[in-house]
């Protein structure tokens, strides 16, 4: 309690010139006293804290330290505000709740409005994922080994233990980044095919970890050239994947775009979420592959 006491009287003597000792008492909910004794443990500890008396005096922080040590601006913590705020919809601890509340307090006090607000959505699944994401970051955080069972992209099953070292979220996809113990190698686990997860109590000495490869199960895959006419109902999807730039025409209601897909089922998924607003045109063997893709659906055979 002390030490978060001593954390907040440095962070708010960085933010303002002088303070009365009454007001930090009263704020920390302590006497003048311990205020007082708090700043003699903090000049021991190297902080130059100095102390007037009479009217107008007060606890304050000698110019120069502010100067040397405060080295990020108002803009700077704003930054680390919306990043913070940003990894905190995603995944939550105790370590990241205390410093975000501390930049809040540095900045909330002179600049209450956020520019940038994220969401994210709280659908079941994201729910449930982002508590097994907090399960293994103090997995991670402990150092212990993690079992599991794994289906993979091919639907083939798994018994796993690994020793985790890294949670990754991509594409809206949380992964986790760990040493397999069966492979003996590095490995991505996608949470969403873990399944049977437990955080066991064996401990494990930590190894080197090879730098993180964003590009990890992406396999060259040549790229159709796709032309299809929507209506402007889906237009915003197009945009937000593929850029402006792929808009060759539009009217008032529909427009033309020329996209690239992989010629894979996942291209043939995104296109079937389009619906009915969308149509491929012309004659390609993306359109024929798609074709024959939905003919192969069990649900539209009798």
């Amino acid at each position: 309690m002390r030490i978060a006491r001593l954390i907040n009287i440095i962070m708010l003597l960085l933010r303002i010139d002088k303070i009365s000792a009454n007001a930090l008492a009263a704020q920390f909910e302590v006497s003048r006293r311990t205020i007082y004794r708090d700043v003699e443990t903090l000049n021991l500890a190297g902080i130059p804290i100095y102390t007037t008396r009479g009217r107008g005096g007060g606890i304050g922080l000698m110019a120069t330290y502010k100067v040397d040590k405060k080295l990020l601006n108002a803009s700077d913590i704003s930054n680390l505000m919306v990043a913070l705020t940003s990894v905190h919809t995603l995944i939550n601890s105790p370590e990241l709740q205390a410093t975000l509340q501390k930049i809040t307090a540095m900045y909330a006090a002179d600049h209450p409005d956020n520019h940038l607000m994220i969401d994210r959505p709280n659908w079941p699944g994201s729910v449930e994922l982002k508590q097994l994401a907090e399960q293994l970051d103090a997995a991670i955080s402990d150092r212990q080994l993690v079992t599991f069972a794994y289906s993979d992209r091919n639907g083939h099953n798994s018994q796993r233990q690994i020793e985790p070292y890294r949670l990754v979220f991509k594409g809206e996809r949380w992964y986790v980044q760990g040493y397999s113990l069966e492979r003996q190698a590095f490995r991505f686990f996608r949470l969403a095919r873990m399944q049977q997860v437990t955080m066991t109590t064996t401990t494990f000495v930590p190894r080197a970890v090879p730098p993180l490869n964003f590009d990890y199960g992406v396999r060259p895959t040549e790229r159709a050239t796709i032309t299809l006419e929507a209506d402007n109902f889906v237009r915003d999807q197009i945009i937000e994947r593929f850029g402006f730039q792929v808009i060759q025409s539009s009217t008032a209601d529909t427009f033309i775009a020329t996209i690239q897909l992989p010629d894979t089922e996942r291209a043939y998924q995104y296109i079937l979420s389009l619906g009915t607003r969308v149509r491929l045109v012309g004659d390609s063997a993306f359109k024929q592959h798609l074709k024959h893709y939905l003919n192969q659906m069990p649900l539209l055979s009798d």
